[in-house]
């Protein structure tokens, strides 16, 4: 139960928790609520130490905290953005002209906004390069290499299922391809899983060594406001992707099923709606980092 808190605090505390957990329990085993308890506290101070939560992390640690928060709550987005992206394909060939412009400049926010998101997070990533270097040179490569090394192996895996569905996809006829092969479909989905997967490794090894960098104010400030532009875009660009299946409800609903143009159809989509929902509980884990951030800012900048 102990490991439940940070290494750090068991160093100075370990000793006291230990003694208060026998004395407590007085030789009974613990009860699930007991367990729910230990596990609860120890929780708080892992996020406490890493910044996320309270005030006793100086400000570029809140900051810090707050700007690794935007970027799981990005990671987050980022798969069913690419689900909205599939199931937007295309669609201005079967929408009558007179009613694209809402669908147009929704659709377009949403990948002007996603580009705009990944320039920010590479551009954030290249801020902290050079405090990464030293922290490598100066030994600290034990410290993410398993992390890293879990990465490395997602990474292998999804470019082997991405190698396949390419030379697949060119023997297969145009109906197969667009789910007319289940088995094909089951290896589009084995490739998200391996996608997400590797999304989350590199973002473990990512943040594990970013806990690990000294940063100056400088660098803080570029990944505070890096973090603050993808915060507000992520609900921006939900509401957008909501706009969007609206406006083609009502222009072309006969888009989301397949069926010829002016067929009577429902514009209700489930995996469309999954998206959407994950992109809203995405977007508030942004708006939680952002708002971690600016309510450091101008301590930071006292610093």
């Amino acid at each position: 139960m102990l490991r439940w808190y940070p290494a750090s605090w068991r160093d100075r505390y370990g000793a006291e928790l230990d003694a208060m957990i026998e004395d407590s329990l007085e030789g009974e085993q613990p009860t699930v609520h007991f367990r729910w308890s230990i596990m609860r506290a120890g929780l708080s101070e892992r996020l406490r130490g890493a910044g996320l939560i309270g005030d006793t992390a100086p400000p570029s640690g809140r900051i810090r905290g707050g700007a690794f928060t935007v970027l799981c709550g990005w990671l987050l987005f980022v798969i069913p953005g690419i689900v909205f992206a599939k199931l937007s394909e295309h669609w201005e060939a079967v929408t009558p002209r007179s009613s694209q412009h809402l669908p147009a400049i929704s659709f377009n926010l949403v990948q002007v906004l996603a580009g705009l998101c990944v320039v920010a997070v590479l551009l954030g990533m290249t801020s902290v390069l050079p405090a990464f270097v030293r922290f490598v040179k100066d030994g600290g490569w034990p410290a993410i290499r398993r992390q890293v090394g879990w990465a490395a192996v997602a990474t292998v895996a999804m470019v082997a299922v991405s190698v396949t569905i390419v030379i697949w996809a060119h023997h297969l006829p145009a109906h197969l391809r667009n789910g007319g092969s289940a088995p094909y479909k089951l290896l589009g989905v084995a490739w998200m899983l391996l996608f997400a997967a590797t999304l989350f490794t590199w973002s473990t090894a990512a943040i594990a060594a970013t806990r690990r960098l000294t940063l100056g104010t400088r660098q803080l400030k570029v990944a505070g406001s890096l973090a603050i532009a993808v915060a507000l875009s992520m609900p921006i660009m939900t509401a957008a992707a909501a706009i969007w299946w609206g406006s083609i409800a009502a222009a072309a609903p006969w888009f989301f099923s397949g069926a010829p143009t002016g067929s009577p159809s429902s514009p209700w989509v489930a995996s469309l709606l999954g998206a959407l929902i994950v992109m809203t509980l995405a977007s508030v884990v942004g708006v939680a980092g952002l708002l971690r951030v600016t309510g450091s800012w101008r301590s930071l900048r006292t610093v």
